[in-house]
């Protein structure tokens, strides 16, 4: 019986261990989010990169955030990888772009670039 208590409790911490580093898109939509700073290697600072969202974001739902530099809505979406959570975006014109994302407090996050764009950063606050 002790264990299997044991065993229990083990599975519970990993779980939730686990957990804490996912995003939702809850947490993104409400207020503007705006680039107040660069964002290195999880360190908020230096000068942000990260065209065409310099102007900020304002997440509307699940799919959909609107860029305030092109004045449009391009599509979003979340999703896990063995290095963190990652956020893509998809311009109405067809181009993607993919972003490692940190959330830092509820109304902070950070963006470092993937794959061809892995120089573009930004840190991002929310103004409500």
């Amino acid at each position: 019986m002790k264990i299997s208590r044991q065993l229990l409790l083990f599975m519970i911490i990993i779980v939730m261990g686990g957990c804490g580093n996912v995003i939702t898109e809850d947490q993104l939509i409400g207020g503007t989010w705006l680039v107040t700073n660069g964002y290195e290697d999880g360190e908020i600072g230096g000068d942000p990169m990260c065209p065409p969202f310099n102007e900020g974001l304002e997440f509307i739902d699940e799919e959909n955030v609107y860029v305030i530099a092109e004045k449009e809505e391009f599509v979003y979406s979340l999703r896990e990888s063995d290095e963190g959570m990652k956020i893509e975006f998809y311009n109405p014109n067809g181009e993607m772009d993919f972003f490692k994302i940190t959330l830092e407090n509820e109304n902070g996050f950070g963006l470092n670039g993937s794959g061809m764009i892995k120089t573009r950063n930004c840190y991002f606050e929310r103004e409500e």
